[in-house]
């Protein structure tokens, strides 16, 4: 590599760290989403102590979580974009299914679907349960059946069946009345592909692998199954690979992919070519590459025997083989031969596209251009013949009128805010009036009056709104905002009256968030059925 190092080394004060995890239970994430990093690991505990989520600010613990089962894989995810941003979700992966964590707090339990057993499968099991086969020989030979059968597909009773001895399978066979009807599968590995867009707090969705080879692609709302996935190509490696993770480095516009070799090597490919290799004198046990507190290039490895190293990639990094002396090999050359910029690519593919469908791109984009125009035309008609705008002029001085929803329900506190933008007259005999659903909301304080209001002043009436349940909640209802399916429920009409005046002068409408499930009255939850959310 021509002596050329592109990473500093950082003291981690490793002596007082002891982590035992595995590569997959590492995450990167701004759990207060103040651009502050912070360091989550899932640890599988040591001796007594059981697995834990843990959370490193730098390379200090500053808190953990107990959990429930050994961790698989921590990500984190957003799930949705609007503003005030919320907070990111913790996804852990267990044996069986998915915990997802808000705020520290479980907030949904994701377990695979359990499939139907094969025909043939069942067919061992019914003679083994039947009594008159309770045979040494006859055991033997139905055991050979389920062994020659693919392991995947076998149940996990029937895996633990063939591990047991002879002695064992006859005792378990005495003691055993129900046939398996459904085998349950298991998780391998989950991680996070974001849907629409390359920044870091837009939307992803959650990939779930598989013992039986699938990878299952989640809703972000919903958390049900959406795509299943297909591999594309392979690199062979030297020695085995104990780890593995991504390195985006958006500067050089190229994403990087680092593997750990059981030799100590991280070698990092830009796609099929070798681009960086690291030596160290212990075995990688864990890698992540991301943003650490204010540094927004840090490597993170734990080796084998629980330390904690950290480098941080030099802004002048060049990961050009040629800025490193690096001569590409035959193989190289032959799999690779124009070292093309990833967005230099992606501009001629869609060059290519424009000129294979340019009449049919020019239509669509003419048909989404004159749909944009009536939307435009009837939205500021509706506006017009309802009022509904936030700044009125006319035969009174103009009039500015905002609304503020703070909390995070059932009870929401709602700050009017009423501004006399004029500069040198006052306005008097104003109103302010709260239209609402009244099977969603109440308004404590539906109708409010508003003093003299002097020239360039403003006031601000404080009110609270409570949103009301009925005996059933759908669990959709906490995600209207996202998903889209709000619907009239959740507006708020704010109607701004003034004496002698038939109609309104202002009308304002407020969309309310949906209530935080962990804020609904516990006699609620106990009446609905919110499937394995708590």
């Amino acid at each position: 590599m021509g002596g050329m190092s592109r990473w500093l080394d950082v003291e981690a004060g490793n002596d007082d760290i002891d982590i035992n995890t595995l590569p997959s239970n590492i995450a990167l994430v701004d759990l207060q989403n103040d651009n502050e990093f912070k360091l989550v690991i899932g640890d599988l505990g040591r001796g007594d102590e059981g697995p834990r989520l843990k959370i490193f600010k730098g390379a200090m613990q500053i808190s953990d979580l107990e959990l429930p089962d050994l961790p698989l894989g921590v990500v984190s995810l957003y799930t949705s974009e609007t503003l005030p941003r919320s907070t990111p979700l913790i996804a852990v992966g267990f044996s069986m299914g998915v915990y997802v964590y808000r705020n520290f707090k479980l907030f949904y339990k994701y377990y695979l679907p359990t499939v139907e057993l094969n025909t043939s499968e069942m067919e061992v099991w019914r003679q083994l349960t039947n009594p008159e086969n309770h045979k040494e020989e006859t055991i033997i030979a139905l055991s050979e059946t389920l062994h020659n059968m693919p392991q995947k597909v076998l149940s996990i009773q029937s895996r633990d069946f063939l591990s047991l001895t002879l002695e064992q399978q006859l005792e378990f066979l005495e003691n055993a009345t129900d046939l398996p009807k459904k085998r349950h599968r298991e998780v391998a590995c989950i991680t996070t592909m974001r849907m629409n867009s390359v920044d870091r707090y837009s939307v992803s969705c959650l990939i779930v692998g598989t013992e039986d080879g699938e990878i299952i692609v989640l809703d972000p709302q919903t958390f049900t199954q959406i795509y299943l996935g297909k591999k594309q190509w392979l690199v062979s490696l030297e020695q085995r690979a104990v780890a593995l993770t991504l390195l985006p480095v958006l500067q050089l516009g190229a994403t990087l992919v680092a593997v750990a070799l059981a030799s100590g090597h991280v070698h990092l490919y830009d796609g099929k070519a070798t681009r960086d290799t690291i030596f160290l004198r212990d075995v990688v046990s864990v890698m992540k590459f991301g943003q650490l507190g204010q540094e927004e290039h840090v490597f993170i490895i734990i080796t084998s025997n629980g330390n904690l190293m950290l480098k941080i990639l030099k802004r002048t990094a060049d990961f050009n083989p040629h800025a490193a002396g690096i001569e590409p090999t035959a193989s190289a050359a032959a799999q690779k031969p124009w070292l093309i910029p990833k967005k230099s690519k992606l501009f001629l593919e869609q060059s290519a596209r424009e000129r294979e469908n340019a009449i049919a791109m020019h239509e669509s984009f003419q048909l989404e251009l004159n749909r944009l125009r009536l939307v435009a035309a009837r939205t500021l008609l509706e506006a017009h013949t309802k009022s509904d705008n936030f700044v009125g002029a006319g035969v009174m001085e103009p009039i500015r009128l905002s609304a503020e929803v703070e909390g995070l329900g059932p009870v929401f506190r709602v700050t009017l805010v009423v501004e006399n933008t004029s500069a040198e007259k006052a306005v008097i005999g104003l109103a302010v009036l709260f239209h609402v659903h009244s099977t969603h909301y109440k308004v404590y304080n539906p109708y409010i009056k508003v003093p003299l209001l002097g020239p360039g002043n403003q006031i601000k009436f404080p009110t609270k709104i409570e949103e009301i349940f009925s005996d059933n909640i759908n669990p959709d209802v906490f995600f209207r905002n996202v998903t889209g399916q709000a619907g009239e429920g959740s507006l708020i009409k704010v109607l701004l009256l003034k004496d002698g005046r038939s109609y309104p002068v202002l009308a304002a409408t407020v969309t309310m968030p949906p209530t935080d499930p962990l804020m609904i009255p516990y006699d609620k939850i106990k009446t609905s059925d919110f499937g394995t959310v708590d």
